[in-house]
């Protein structure tokens, strides 16, 4: 086995590889050579990489001629809010059964990381994961159990979670009235996808009280099939007017609107502790398709 640095010329071996990562992970669909070189771009010192990260590095690993895995690692910027730097795993994979390469990836990564002084390792930060790997809000897959197994075994814990759930050729009803009547107020926002998205706001006594966001799943992915989904972002309600059919009759309203629009399915996700939220999604229509977590480590006891 060895283990080397990726330059852009990789490029197309290196989606070859993504492309078999992520064959069976919920809304992860192929990327083209040129998709993937974009994501490689800074760490193939070939072009500008994630505004919020630098130092940005990928290694691969080769068995008998051919590619087992790979992994891309970089450095978080600091900020006024938050002055120290975090190391960050962009993203790790290894071919199952091949557990070796896993682990000579990761030291890779952690190395890389420790010459520039980092203390910690963060792995599948949502804020750092690929523009076209699954939906913004994602961490790591477990449809990747092997690589989350790795990581644990490495003494990386689980820090943060979100879970995602599908509506495939969603039913429309309602939306039911919420108590007491809000002015809802819609808003298209045209992006990457062949659809628009939807932004609806519900106001009451001159104020916001309630949002829901969505955006077509073709903001991330340009695969015919993506433009189908709508991917509801946000739903949020003010605390004082909580637990009225508020946050329903938005979601409701929102999923007409995509219809009409031309959406057939629907997908959604929460924080994996907001019990409230999921029990919402999972007896209104949505049902579990992932669960993905961000983990970190120490690299001081390394």
């Amino acid at each position: 086995m060895e283990i080397l640095r990726c330059e852009a010329e990789m490029s197309g071996q290196l989606a070859t590889v993504y492309n078999e990562a992520v064959r069976g992970v919920p809304h992860c669909y192929p990327v083209s050579e040129e998709g993937f070189a974009a994501e490689l771009a800074a760490a193939a010192g070939q072009g500008e990489g994630h505004k919020g990260l630098h130092s940005e590095a990928a290694f691969a690993a080769r068995e008998g001629g051919a590619l087992a895995g790979f992994v891309h690692t970089g450095i978080k910027r600091a900020t006024e809010k938050k002055p120290q730097e975090q190391g960050m795993i962009r993203f790790l994979w290894y071919r199952r059964g091949r557990r070796a390469v896993g682990q000579a990836l990761l030291a890779a990564a952690e190395e890389h990381l420790r010459e520039r002084g980092m203390t910690q390792a963060i792995a599948f930060h949502q804020d750092y994961r690929y523009r076209c790997y699954h939906f913004v809000h994602a961490y790591l897959s477990d449809h990747l159990d092997h690589v989350q197994a790795l990581l644990a075994f490495n003494g990386y814990k689980q820090v943060a979670g979100e879970v995602f759930l599908d509506w495939p050729n969603y039913e429309l009803v309602g939306p039911a009235s919420p108590e007491p009547a809000v002015e809802v107020r819609v808003e298209q926002e045209p992006g990457r996808g062949r659809r628009p998205g939807l932004r609806l706001s519900a106001h009451s006594g001159g104020k916001q009280v309630g949002v829901c966001v969505s955006a077509c799943a073709g903001e991330w992915h340009d695969a015919d099939d993506a433009q189908d989904w709508i991917f509801t972002e946000w739903l949020g309600i003010e605390e004082e007017v909580q637990r009225k059919g508020l946050g329903r009759h938005l979601l409701q309203r929102a999923l007409q609107e995509a219809r009409a629009l031309g959406y057939r399915h629907a997908a959604i996700s929460t924080a994996r502790d907001n019990a409230r939220a999921l029990l919402f999604y999972s007896n209104y229509g949505y049902q579990v398709v992932d669960w993905t977590y961000e983990f970190a480590r120490d690299l001081k006891s390394g």
